[in-house]
C-alpha cells in the first residue's frame, strides 16, 4: 500500500466512510461475532498482518446473485490462505534457555510498568464458584501441571541494550513451588449471610496482586473457603502473560488436570498429543510475529500518522463529578468507597440487538459493532463533540497452531469516527465497521503507533484516546467442555460455575466491556470513582440503552433527530480536574535556564538518535516514547543519582525545563 495522501486544506482526516487505506473486508467477514470461524477476529493481532481483511479483486457485477457469488470466492480465497498459513507452522525456537525477543504485546505492557509501576498494568482473572469436596494437595498437583505446560508463566523479564526480553524457565515447577503460588482463605468462620459478600471483597484485593516482572512467576492461585463443600476460585495472572481466552484456557486445563488420577492429564488442546517439546510456545509466537512486524511497520506507522492528524487529545466528558463526604448536590461520591474504580451494568434486550444488527446494508451487522456505534454516538454527544476517537482491543491468535497456547496476544488500536454530516443510524453503522476493518488490517503495536502520531502527552492522561471499547465472549455453561455444572470437567462430586468479580484499576475515563448473547447484550461501564459521580455514570448506561432501543426503532432518522434524557449532566460543570500537556515554557520563568541543561541536551540527543537538540525541544515532539524515558530515567540515575518518576518528563518534556525538575529532585533525595 503507499502511504496514505496529505488531505485538503481546511479538512479533517476523519473517514465520512472508509478511512484511508486498503479497502475493509467483505462484510460477511466481521458478520458473525467475536465466537465466529469467521477469519477477521483471528487475524487482528497487531503486529501480523489480517488476510481476512484483504480486498477480493474487482469488479463484480452489482447484483444480488453476482454478490453471493462474491461472497463464495472471498470465502475460497480466505480459507486457501490460512490453509497455506497453517502448512508454514510457526518456527519452533531452540528450548536452551537463551533471552527471546518479547513480543509487540508483551513490549507494551513491560514500557507501561516502567512508566505507571505495577498498577499500570490491570490483571487478567477467572473466577469459579466450585460445590462440592475440594481436595487442596489434588488442586497444588493440578496447578503444577499446568504451569509447567506453560512456560510464560513462569517468564522473567530483564533490559537488554535498552529493550526487554524474555528470560524462559529451565526446570520444571515443583509441588512445593506450585503449592506456594496458592493463598487458601478459610472464610467459615464469618456468618452464613455475610461469607459470599466477604469472598466477593477479598476477591477484589486478591485481583490487586502486584507481579515482580524481574522474578515472576506471573500468575496466583486465591482459595476462599466459605464451607467444607463450597469454595471461590480466583486465577489472577499479569496481562504480560495472559488474556481473557488464555484465562478460559487455564481453567479449563486446571479442570482437566485435576480430575485425573495423576494430576497430569493434558489439557482439552488441539495440540493434546504432540510431544512437549514440539508444542508451540508464546516465545515462539513472540520471535515470528516480530520478525513479520519489522516487515510492514513503517507503512502502517504511515497510514497512523494520516488518520490521526489533527485529532483532539482529549475527550473530555461531561459526566458530573463526585461531591465531597458530607457535600451538598445530592449525586453522592463516585460509588467506589475505597476502591479506584467501580461498575455500573445495563442489559440491552435481544430483540434490539437483533433489529440494530440488520440496519446495515447487505450482510447483518455484528452485535458488538452495534453496540460500539451507539456508544460512540452517546460519547460525541455527551463530549460536545463532532468526531470522536476511542480504543478497542485487537486480538486473537494468527496461526492455528497457537490455539491452545497461553499468552498475551491483544492490544488496543485508536478508532476514530465523525459525525459531522450527521448520518443516520443506518449508515454510520456501517462507517464504523468499515474503519474498524481499515485499522485492523494496519493493525500495529501501540506504543509504536503513539510515538509516530507524537501526541501532546500530560501526566495520568492515556494518550490518543481515554475510553476503552472491549468485546466480551459469552462462556457457555453447560456440556462436558463448558465451565458450570456436573460435566464441567471437574470430576465427579464437584460442580462448577462462573464467578463474577471486579478488578480495581483502569487507566482509562471510561471502559465499556459488552457482552452479546441469545438473550441480549450486558453492557459494563468501569470509571474512575475520583472523577466521575456513580450516578452520572449510571445515568449515561440507562441513556445508551434508551438510545440503542430509539435507534433500533429509527435507523434511518438523522441521529441529531433521535435523542435521549441526559442524566449525567452536572448542574454546572465544574472546572476540569484532569491534568494538561504543559505549553512551551511552562514550569519555568521566561528565559530561565535551569540546572545541568547542557547535559540534557545530550541525553535527549542521544536517546533521540539526532544532534542539535535545542533547550525548548520537546522530548516527545521529536519521537521520544515510552521507551525513551524509560532510557533517559535510567542514565540519568546513574549519572546523577537521582531517581526521576516518569511524569516529571511529561510534564517538562524540554531540556530546560526539565533542568528545574532535576535540581529540585536532587535537592529533595539529599535531604531524604
Amino acid at each position: 500500500m503507499n502511504p496514505p495522501g496529505t488531505p485538503a486544506p481546511g479538512h479533517s482526516p476523519v473517514p465520512a466512510a472508509t478511512p484511508p487505506g486498503p479497502a475493509p473486508a467483505p462484510p460477511e467477514a466481521l458478520a458473525d461475532g467475536p465466537a465466529s470461524t469467521a477469519p477477521a477476529p483471528e487475524h487482528v493481532t497487531g503486529p501480523v498482518s489480517a488476510p481476512a481483511l484483504t480486498p477480493v479483486p474487482a469488479p463484480f457485477p452489482a447484483s444480488a446473485s453476482a454478490s453471493a457469488d462474491r461472497r463464495v470466492l472471498a470465502a475460497r480465497l480466505l480459507a486457501a490462505r490460512r490453509q497455506a498459513s497453517a502448512v508454514r507452522g510457526v518456527p519452533r525456537l531452540p528450548r536452551d534457555g537463551r533471552p527471546v525477543v518479547c513480543s509487540a504485546e508483551q513490549r507494551r505492557l513491560w514500557l507501561a510498568e516502567q512508566i505507571g509501576g505495577p498498577a499500570a498494568s490491570p490483571p487478567v482473572t477467572a473466577g469459579l464458584a466450585l460445590d462440592g469436596p475440594l481436595d487442596l494437595e489434588r488442586l497444588t498437583a493440578a496447578l503444577a501441571a499446568v504451569v509447567d505446560r506453560h512456560p510464560v508463566l513462569r517468564t522473567r523479564y530483564a533490559e537488554v541494550d535498552g529493550e526487554p526480553v524474555q528470560l524462559r524457565p529451565e526446570t520444571r515447577l515443583t509441588l512445593r513451588q506450585s503449592a506456594a503460588l496458592i493463598d487458601v482463605v478459610d472464610l467459615s468462620f464469618a456468618p452464613e449471610p455475610e461469607r459470599e459478600a466477604l469472598a466477593a471483597a477479598l476477591a477484589v484485593e486478591a485481583g490487586g496482586h502486584r507481579f515482580d516482572l524481574a522474578s515472576g512467576p506471573m500468575l496466583r492461585l486465591t482459595v476462599l473457603r466459605l464451607a467444607a463443600d463450597r469454595h471461590r476460585l480466583l486465577l489472577v495472572c499479569h496481562h504480560i502473560a495472559a488474556d481473557a481466552r488464555s484465562a478460559d484456557l487455564l481453567t479449563a486445563e486446571l479442570a482437566a488436570a485435576y480430575r485425573a488420577d495423576d494430576a497430569q492429564a493434558p489439557a482439552p488442546a488441539d495440540d493434546a498429543d504432540a510431544p512437549a517439546d514440539d508444542r508451540p510456545q508464546y516465545a515462539d509466537y513472540a520471535a515470528w510475529s516480530r520478525s513479520r512486524l519489522d516487515r510492514v511497520l513503517p507503512e502502517r506507522l504511515a497510514y497512523w500518522r494520516h488518520l490521526l492528524a489533527g485529532a483532539p487529545p482529549v475527550l473530555e466528558l461531561g459526566l458530573d463529578a463526585p461531591r465531597p463526604p458530607g457535600g451538598h448536590g445530592g449525586h453522592g461520591g463516585g460509588g467506589g468507597g475505597d476502591r479506584r474504580t467501580a461498575t455500573v451494568a445495563v442489559r440491552v434486550p435481544g430483540a434490539v440487538v437483533e433489529r440494530l444488527r440488520a440496519v446495515g446494508d447487505g450482510a447483518r451487522l455484528t452485535g458488538h459493532t452495534v453496540l460500539l456505534a451507539g456508544f460512540l454516538v452517546l460519547l460525541a454527544r455527551c463530549a460536545g463533540r463532532r468526531e470522536v476517537t476511542a480504543g478497542v482491543v485487537s486480538g486473537g491468535r494468527p496461526h492455528p497452531e497457537l490455539g491452545a497456547v497461553v499468552g498475551c496476544f491483544t492490544d488496543l488500536l485508536p478508532l476514530r469516527v465523525s459525525l459531522a454530516d450527521d448520518p443516520a443510524f443506518r449508515s454510520f453503522a456501517p462507517r464504523v465497521r468499515e474503519a474498524l476493518a481499515a485499522g485492523l488490517a494496519q493493525a500495529a503495536p501501540f506504543d509504536r503507533i503513539v510515538s509516530a502520531v507524537a501526541p501532546r502527552r500530560a501526566p495520568g492522561v492515556h494518550p490518543l484516546f481515554q475510553v476503552l471499547f472491549v468485546e466480551r465472549t459469552e462462556v457457555a455453561t453447560d456440556g462436558p467442555g463448558g465451565p458450570g455444572g456436573p460435566g464441567s470437567g471437574w470430576g465427579p462430586g464437584l460442580d462448577a460455575a462462573p464467578w463474577g468479580q471486579e478488578v480495581d484499576g483502569s487507566a482509562y475515563d471510561l471502559v465499556l466491556a459488552a457482552g452479546v448473547g441469545p438473550e441480549g447484550a450486558e453492557l459494563v461501564l468501569t470509571y474512575p470513582c475520583e472523577r466521575f459521580a456513580r450516578s452520572a455514570v449510571a445515568g449515561f448506561a440507562d441513556a445508551l440503552v434508551e438510545l440503542l432501543t430509539l435507534l433500533a426503532e429509527r435507523p434511518e432518522a438523522a441521529l441529531s433527530g433521535v435523542r435521549t434524557a441526559e442524566p449525567w449532566r452536572p448542574p454546572s460543570a465544574p472546572p476540569s480536574a484532569r491534568p494538561t500537556a504543559p505549553t512551551a515554557g511552562e514550569g519555568r520563568a521566561a528565559g530561565q535556564v535551569t540546572g545541568p541543561v547542557v547535559e540534557l541536551r545530550a541525553l535527549w540527543a542521544e536517546v533521540l538518535g539526532r544532534e542539535g537538540v535545542g533547550d525548548h525541544d520537546d522530548l516527545f515532539a521529536h519521537g521520544g516514547d515510552s521507551l525513551a524515558v524509560v532510557r533517559i530515567a535510567a542514565r540519568i540515575a546513574e549519572r546523577f543519582g537521582v531517581d526521576v518518576p516518569a511524569s516529571a518528563f511529561f510534564e517538562s518534556p524540554t531540556p530546560a525545563g526539565f533542568g528545574a525538575v532535576l535540581a529540585r529532585l536532587t535537592e529533595e533525595q539529599q535531604h531524604v
